[in-house]
């Protein structure tokens, strides 16, 4: 499964994460053939949590959203070195 960074303070008002930070952008970009509306990925925060995602793309935005599966929370213990 593809692994997209976001960040939570990234939040938007239907309940999504915007992937629009430069980490996410690279991130998606490594996917190959694109991303695609409805692919399942993992989410995640260095140091933090993570979780998988379905995603969508956002008109509002002009990009593309993470739409959480909460239940699949877990922590993440990589860090940034």
């Amino acid at each position: 499964m593809h692994r997209v960074y976001f960040d939570g303070n990234e939040g938007t008002e239907t309940g999504c994460y915007g992937l629009w930070l430069d980490r996410s952008i690279e991130d998606l970009a490594k996917i190959p053939n694109g991303p695609k509306e409805g692919m399942k990925i993992t989410i995640y925060m260095i140091g933090e949590i993570e979780m998988e995602a379905m995603l969508e793309w956002s008109e509002r935005w002009k990009g593309w959203v993470a739409r959480p599966i909460l239940e699949t929370v877990r922590d993440n213990h990589e860090t940034w070195e």
